[in-house]
């Protein structure tokens, strides 16, 4: 599993300086990073509309649509695929919640939320236990 992202990660990155009319990778880095990013949210919201439906199938396809993008916005945006297990290993363990308290208001290049700022949603975590919260909240 881990080799198949390490291989997905080296051809984003060798395909970025292709022509774009010969890699779609390579298409998307013409487009810049808003496109890129516009992507990101196009397959995130297809992934939640997959498995909103209950089609396992058409999660798992959307799904590899979304991590395929998300790679595409971390080469983009310059920040290693290495950086991102890092952090989700830094924070195995910790409870969301405390994960969360603990963010201070450094800038984001990227344009990432301000510490403090808070839209209600999950943020992703480990915990010891399983979040049985409802996926949608509905009210």
């Amino acid at each position: 599993m881990a080799d198949t992202l390490d291989r997905l990660v080296t051809t984003i990155a060798a395909r970025r300086q292709a022509e774009p009319g010969s890699s779609y990778v390579a298409s998307l880095f013409a487009k810049g990073l808003p496109k890129i990013a516009q992507k990101v949210g196009e397959e995130a919201v297809e992934s939640v509309i997959a498995a909103l439906s209950g089609d396992a199938r058409a999660l798992t396809g959307e799904a590899a649509d979304l991590i395929f993008h998300l790679l595409v916005l971390l080469e983009a945006g310059g920040v290693p695929f290495a950086d991102v297990l890092t952090e989700l290993d830094r924070r195995e363990g910790v409870s969301g919640l405390d994960e969360k308290a603990s963010r201070t208001a450094e800038p984001r290049p990227l344009g990432t939320k301000p510490a403090g700022s808070d839209d209600g949603g999950p943020s992703l975590s480990f915990r010891s236990r399983p979040d049985t919260r409802p996926l949608i909240r509905r009210g």
